[in-house]
């Protein structure tokens, strides 16, 4: 009889845990993941310390407790890392600002902690915590506003049209899709389009406050259609398809003459660009 009792027992305890490993978050850690699902998750683990006594209940706070500061450490450790543009990163702008440094210190101490297990027969935790991107509270709408009122002004011109190009009715783009996929392309916080000859067609330092804090200075996806949908929900039925010809300092793309005129003509009425309409399409 114990062994009919004891082997259901067996299978109801392994499938609780095989459901408690399939049910951990999944790791958010690069730029990239993190712009296309709105936040960074990373884990810590931990344990209780083994130089005292301590009762069941003091051992699981006490390794939570530092499973949550060593996922505390990875997250500053990721946050640091990410781009600002070109060749600047968070640390960069924190190490240059006070402001931003205590900026990202306190969303790194607000991060929320999305999943929590303690083992009473490893005695180890684990704790996973989340930090958005963008929103109110998030990366984008701490930083991003101070970077770009700190920063010195553009060494590249605005992109003008040439003299000596014919007129040419503008297309009725209402948004812009940058296919960026066969390019060695990196998502930053700030992501600029420029054209061949280096002038600044698209620069987030011209977009409103409001709507860099809401979605920051663009919208990221790996598909083409995705993008497309990203764009009806900020009211762009008619968004310009772009392939981006060239990559500088990794997080500014190049586009052809004939895209740049294109462009520029259909946000003279539009005036996409400034409400931070644009998609990057990753590979």
């Amino acid at each position: 009889m114990k062994k009919l009792i004891f082997i259901p027992l067996f299978v109801l305890l392994f499938a609780v845990s095989a459901i408690a490993e399939t049910d951990m978050p999944q790791e958010v850690r690069d730029t990239r993941h993190a712009l296309m699902t709105g936040s960074l998750v990373v884990k810590g683990e931990g344990a209780a310390p083994q130089d005292r006594p301590l009762s069941p209940a003091q051992k699981r706070i006490m390794a939570l407790r530092a499973a949550k500061i060593m996922a505390a450490r990875e997250l500053s450790e990721v946050v640091d890392g990410i781009s600002i543009s070109g060749e600047t990163t968070v640390v960069n702008a924190a190490a240059a600002s006070d402001t931003i440094k205590s900026s990202v210190q306190g969303l790194i101490k607000g991060a929320q902690v999305v999943k929590e297990v303690y083992d009473p027969v490893s005695e180890m935790a684990v704790v996973y915590l989340s930090m958005p991107m963008t929103g109110s509270n998030g990366l984008v709408a701490s930083i991003l506003p101070q970077v770009l009122m700190s920063a010195p002004p553009a060494a590249a011109p605005p992109y003008m049209p040439p003299p000596t190009a014919p007129e040419v009715k503008p297309a009725a783009f209402d948004g812009l899709i940058l296919d960026a996929r066969e390019q060695a392309f990196k998502p930053a916080l700030i992501n600029r389009v420029v054209t061949k000859g280096g002038e600044v067609l698209y620069d987030p330092a011209k977009v409103a406050q409001n709507i860099l804090v809401e979605r920051g200075a663009a919208e990221y996806t790996n598909d083409v259609g995705k993008a497309k949908a990203l764009l009806g929900e900020r009211g762009a039925s008619n968004p310009a398809v772009v392939k981006v010809s060239g990559v500088i300092k990794s997080t500014d793309v190049e586009v052809s003459p004939e895209d740049a005129s294109a462009i520029f003509s259909s946000n003279q009425t539009a005036h996409y660009l400034e409400g931070a309409k644009v998609v990057f399409v990753l590979k």
